[in-house]
């Protein structure tokens, strides 16, 4: 009975532990390859190693870096640059102050709002607006379902680059 009781209070103890820092924001600068988090609320910037999972929103007063593969499930807000590596995935939306460039094969589930240029990668989809005050380059191939605006009114298409509607 003593271990069943030890057993028990040790199970709970790790459950309430994985389910408080799960809710929590994290401050951290770096997220290593193959780990997930919970939500992302950095003082400086946030870098999240390849095939690593934001189970949640990432908010970074500086510069924004998902590596290949990686996953967030909520939106991302960067202080100033974002990119992301080949086959990166962002469920929500992508904010950044500053240039914003997206490997190949990577997918942003809503809009963007980019403070400079934006680059998508080759084969890229984005199923929101797209909305940058400097110059737009689509990688061959890319795909853009909502419209785009360059505050420039520059639009390079890239071989096969798609969009819903310019204005």
């Amino acid at each position: 009975m003593r271990k069943l009781f030890t057993g028990l209070l040790i199970t709970f103890v790790l459950t309430a532990f994985v389910l408080v820092s799960a809710a929590a924001d994290t401050d951290t600068a770096t997220l290593a390859a193959g780990l997930t988090i919970g939500n992302i609320s950095s003082s400086a910037a946030f870098t999240a190693g390849a095939n690593s999972t934001v189970n949640g929103y990432v908010n970074a007063a500086a510069a924004v870096t998902l590596g290949a593969g990686a996953t967030v499930t909520g939106n991302v807000s960067a202080g100033a640059a974002f990119t992301s590596g080949d086959g990166a995935k962002v469920k929500g939306s992508v904010s950044a102050s500053a240039a914003f460039t997206s490997g190949a094969n990577s997918t942003i589930g809503g809009n963007v709002t980019v403070g400079a240029d934006f680059t998508s990668g080759a084969n890229s989809v984005i199923t929101g607006n797209v909305y940058v005050t400097g110059d737009i380059t689509l990688g061959a191939g890319s795909k853009i379902l909502g419209s785009i605006y360059s505050g420039t009114g520059v639009i390079t298409f890239g071989a096969g680059a798609t969009v819903g509607s310019i204005k």
